[in-house]
């Protein structure tokens, strides 16, 4: 009687140290039947958000040849000068520098949404300039303005109004550095 606790405390001992060398070890199983690993849930990005629409009325009227700055993301590391609504074709036109970075501009994007006297929107129109593109990276580098430093002239032509503007509200929804 005194012989069967021991051996079972025996036995015991022996499964443990089985179980240990075999579970642990992971020789039993060869590596490549092992799935790999899954994450808990799927990796998501916020949808990429676009500019605002121009407001269908502008308040308070605006005064005639006015251009007015709307302040978004960017208009802090920008300095916007000389604008000025240009009858005949209508269009904006101005100069733009970024002072907050002295890396090259590689987009940048600015909207004009158009008004009559009475504050109704008349439709917009959109300049864009890249300093970077496919012959920058063919080795021809990018010999024209630069928005960083001194600036670039810029102008935004309307497209499809429908009426003459008496005025102006820019905005830069996109503004891309190195």
């Amino acid at each position: 009687m005194t012989y069967l606790p021991r051996a079972a405390a025996a036995a015991t001992a022996a499964a443990a140290l089985f179980a240990l060398v075999t579970g642990c070890s992971g020789a039993g199983a060869p590596a490549a039947a092992e799935a790999p690993a899954t994450a808990a849930s799927p990796v998501a990005l916020p949808a990429p958000r676009s500019a605002p629409s121009p407001a269908a009325v502008l308040t308070p009227a605006p005064t005639a040849g006015e251009v007015r700055v709307q302040q978004g993301p960017f208009t802090d590391r920008v300095q916007l000068t000389g604008l000025r609504l240009t009858p005949g074709t209508p269009s904006v036109t101005g100069h733009i520098a970024i002072g907050s970075d002295v890396s090259d501009t590689l987009a940048l994007e600015i909207t004009a949404a158009y008004y009559d006297a009475e504050g109704r929107l008349l439709g917009t129109g959109t300049f864009h300039h890249e300093e970077e593109g496919e012959e920058a990276h063919a080795g021809a580098p990018h010999t024209g303005p630069r928005a960083a430093g001194d600036g670039i002239d810029f102008t935004v032509p309307a497209d499809h109004l429908t009426g003459t503007p008496a005025a102006a509200v820019l905005s830069i929804p996109v503004l891309v550095n190195e």
